[in-house]
C-alpha cells in the first residue's frame, strides 16, 4: 500500500481469477511434486523414518505457505506480501519436482527455482508490512541471491559424475569432472552467500524491532520471531555442516544433519508463512479496533483531529499532509483547492481503498528515512477517516470548478454585449441615422417641390437604405459569436459539460481561438450531441475528448447508455456538412434495445491553412488532463 503515487489509477494484480488460476496453479503443482516425492525420495532405497519426516516436514511448510500467501494477497491485493511468499513456495515445489523427476528434460531446469527461494523470503521478511524494499536494502537482495546463482553454476560445470545413470542424468552445465572445485566452491556459497545473509538480516531485524514504538512491537513480532527463526537455523545448518561435520561425524553426525535440515530449509517455508498469517492477522484486528475507537471519538465532545495532523503525529512529522486525489487527476487540499506538485525532497505515499484505487496521498519529508511500519500504520490511520473528507473535498472542488464556470459564462456575456452594442453603434445606427436624415429632407421636398418625378427619386432611396439596413443587422447577427466563446473553444467545451445534467468528463489537448471558423460549428456540433445523449441514451456518463492539432481537430463524444444507434442523426450531418469534415457514429449491434455499450459519435474536421496555430496555454495541469464535472 505505499509507493509513488502514480498520475493514473492502474490496475493491481489482485483480481479473483488471478488468485483463482494461482491456486489451481499451487494445487496442481503440489499433488505432482508430492506424488513424485514419494515415488523417488530415496533414488530407489527403501524409505526411513529420518525420509518420512522430512517428506512431511517439507510439503507441510510447502502447503502452509502456499495458503498463506493467497490468502494475503486476496485480502490485500495491493500489497505483494502474499503474492511473493506464494512465488517462493511455488519456488520451492517446483524445485522438488525437479529433484525427484527421473529421466525429465526438464529436471535440471526446474532445479534452478531453488535461486529464487533466498531472495523471495528475504523481500517478505525485510519488506515486512508493506512488501517493498528500501533500494539499497533491494541491490543487497539480488546481489547475494545472483551471487549465489553463480557459485551454483561454477560448480556445477565441474560437477560431470563419473558414472551418470539413465534416471539421473548430469546436468547439462556438467561439463568436467573436477570435484576439488566443488569441495572449494561449496564452503564458500554456505558462508558468503548462505551464512552471511542470514546474519545480516537477523541482526537488521533485530534493530527494527527495537526501533518501533513499544505499542507497535506486537505487530512486528511475529514477522521477526520467524525471520530470526529461519536465519538462526540456516547459521547452525550451514556452519554446523562446513565445520563441525567432520567432527561430529563419530559421534553421530546423521543425527546432527537432520537436526539442520529440521531447522534450516526444510522448515524456512512454512516459519515465515506462520510469522506473516499472524501478523497480518494482529495488524487487522488493530485497525478495526482502531476504527471502533473512532466512533466512540465522533460520539464525544472531543474535536477530532484532521486526516493531516493524525498522520504527523503517527510519523512523528511535523510537515506530513494529506493530498486527496481529484476526479479530474489532479490533487486538492481538504477544502477542494488545487495543490501544487511535490516539491524537492518530499516523498508522496500512495493511499488505496479497498479496490485497490488510489484515494489519496501523504505528503512526507524523504529524509527522515520513515519505517516501513510506520508509514503503513499512519494510511491505516488515514484510510480509515479519508473516504468522508476526500469526498467533501471532491464537493468543494466541484462547487469551486462550478463557480469559475458561472464567473467566466457571466464575463463573456458582458463581453458579446458590449462588442454587439459598439457593433450596432457603428454600423446599423449610422445607416438608421442616415435613414431618418433621408426621410427629413424628402419631406421638406415635398413640401417645396410637388414635382412627382423628385418625390418618387426621393422614396427610393430611402427604400435603398432601408435594405442596407436590413441586410448589415441580418449580417451582424449571423456572424455575432457566441459570448461563451470568447475565451476559446477549450472554455466553451469544459462550460458544456459542467451544465450538463449527467455526470460529463472532458479531455481537452490544445484550443482554438473564437475567431477560427471551426470554433462555431465544433461548439454546436458538441452542444447538440450531449443534448441527444441526455434525451435518448438514459445513460449515468458522458466523455467529451477533443485533441486539436495544425491540421485536424479529432472530437468524441461517448455514453455508458443503451446505445443502438446505427446511422448519424440528421442534426448532427447537416452540421458536420457545414465545414469540411467527416463523422462516424458506433454503436452495438444486436438487440434492438442495444447491449447496454453506449454510443460513439466520432467526429474529424480538417483545418484551414490560414487557420489560427494550435493554442495550449489554455490546459494546464500538474497531471494528465481529464477533468470530470457534473451539473450536480
Amino acid at each position: 500500500m505505499i509507493g509513488k503515487a502514480p498520475p493514473t489509477s492502474r490496475r493491481i494484480p489482485g483480481s479473483r481469477p488471478v488468485i483463482l488460476t494461482a491456486a489451481v496453479a499451487g494445487l496442481l503443482a503440489g499433488v505432482a511434486g508430492l506424488v513424485l516425492t514419494c515415488s523417488n525420495w530415496g533414488r530407489g532405497a527403501e524409505f526411513t523414518t529420518k525420509d518420512l519426516v522430512l517428506i512431511i516436514l517439507r510439503w507441510s511448510s510447502i502447503g502452509l505457505a502456499l495458503g498463506v500467501g493467497l490468502w494475503r494477497w486476496g485480502r490485500a491485493p495491493a500489497n505483494p506480501t502474499g503474492r511473493l511468499l506464494y512465488a517462493a513456495a511455488l519456488c520451492d515445489c517446483l524445485w522438488m519436482i525437479g529433484w525427484n523427476w527421473p529421466g525429465s528434460a526438464w529436471a535440471n531446469e526446474l532445479l534452478w527455482f531453488m535461486a529464487f527461494e533466498s531472495p523471495l523470503l528475504a523481500t517478505v521478511v525485510l519488506g515486512w508490512p508493506t512488501g517493498r524494499l528500501r533500494p539499497r536494502v533491494r541491490r543487497l537482495v539480488v546481489f547475494f541471491g545472483v551471487g549465489d546463482a553463480l557459485i551454483v553454476l561454477v560448480g556445477s560445470v565441474f560437477n560431470r559424475s563419473a558414472a551418470p545413470s539413465v534416471a539421473w542424468p548430469d546436468a547439462p552445465e556438467a561439463l568436467f569432472s573436477v570435484p576439488g572445485v566443488r569441495h572449494l566452491l561449496d564452503p564458500l556459497q554456505a558462508l558468503l552467500f548462505d551464512s552471511l545473509p542470514a546474519a545480516i538480516v537477523l541482526i537488521v531485524l533485530i534493530r527494527r524491532r527495537r526501533a518501533v514504538p513499544l505499542g507497535m512491537r506486537p505487530l512486528i513480532t511475529p514477522i521477526v520471531v520467524a525471520g530470526g527463526f529461519v536465519c538462526l537455523a540456516l547459521l547452525i545448518q550451514d556452519l554446523g555442516i562446513q565445520l563441525f561435520a567432520a567432527v561430529l561425524a563419530p559421534q553421530g553426525g546423521n543425527t546432527w544433519l537432520l537436526t539442520g535440515a529440521l531447522f534450516g530449509s526444510y522448515s524456512m517455508f512454512g516459519a515465515v508463512g506462520l510469522g506473516v498469517l499472524i501478523g497480518a492477522s494482529r495488524r487487522n484486528r488493530a485497525v478495526a479496533a482502531g476504527r471502533r475507537r473512532l466512533v466512540v471519538d465522533l460520539r464525544s465532545a472531543t474535536p477530532m483531529v484532521s486526516p493531516s495532523a493524525a498522520a504527523a503525529t503517527c510519523l512523528g512529522d511535523p510537515t506530513a499532509q494529506v493530498r486527496y486525489a481529484g476526479a479530474d487527476g489532479r490533487w486538492i487540499d481538504d477544502s477542494g483547492m488545487d495543490m501544487p506538485g511535490l516539491l524537492p525532497g518530499r516523498e508522496l505515499l500512495a493511499v488505496r481503498d479497498e479496490d485497490g484505487e488510489i484515494i489519496a496521498g501523504l505528503d512526507v519529508d524523504r529524509s527522515l528515512s520513515l519505517p516501513p511500519l510506520l508509514t503503513d500504520l499512519a494510511i491505516s490511520t488515514v484510510q480509515a477517516r479519508t473516504i468522508n473528507e476526500r469526498a467533501v473535498a471532491l464537493a468543494d472542488a466541484r462547487r469551486t470548478q462550478v463557480t469559475r464556470a458561472a464567473r467566466a459564462l457571466v464575463e463573456a456575456a458582458d463581453r458579446g454585449r458590449i462588442d454587439l452594442e459598439r457593433d450596432l453603434h457603428d454600423g446599423a445606427q449610422q445607416m438608421l441615422v442616415g435613414i431618418a436624415l433621408t426621410a427629413g429632407l424628402s419631406a421638406r421636398r415635398d413640401v417645396v417641390e410637388q414635382n412627382g418625378g423628385v418625390r418618387a427619386a426621393a422614396v427610393t432611396a430611402l427604400v435603398d437604405q432601408l435594405r442596407l439596413t436590413s441586410a448589415e443587422i441580418l449580417s451582424l447577427i449571423d456572424s455575432a459569436t457566441p459570448p461563451i466563446l470568447s475565451a476559446g473553444l477549450t472554455n466553451a467545451i469544459r462550460s458544456l459539460a459542467a451544465t450538463c445534467p449527467i455526470d460529463t468528463s472532458s479531455s481537452v489537448v490544445g484550443d482554438l481561438p473564437a475567431g477560427d471558423p471551426l470554433c462555431l460549428d465544433l461548439y454546436l456540433v458538441t452542444g447538440e450531441a450531449l443534448t441527444n445523449a441526455v434525451k435518448h441514451s438514459a445513460g449515468g456518463h458522458v466523455w467529451i475528448d477533443l485533441n486539436i492539432s495544425e491540421l485536424t481537430v479529432e472530437l468524441e463524444i461517448r455514453d455508458d447508455g443503451r446505445g443502438g444507434v446505427h446511422q448519424v442523426p440528421a442534426g448532427l450531418a447537416r452540421r458536420v456538412d457545414g465545414f469540411s469534415g467527416t463523422i462516424v457514429v458506433s454503436g452495438p449491434s444486436g438487440t434492438r434495445s442495444g447491449t447496454g455499450t453506449g454510443t460513439t459519435i466520432s467526429i474529424t474536421a480538417h483545418r484551414s491553412a490560414s487557420a489560427a496555430p494550435v493554442t495550449a496555454g489554455l490546459v494546464t495541469a500538474p497531471l494528465p488532463v481529464e477533468s470530470a464535472v457534473g451539473s450536480g
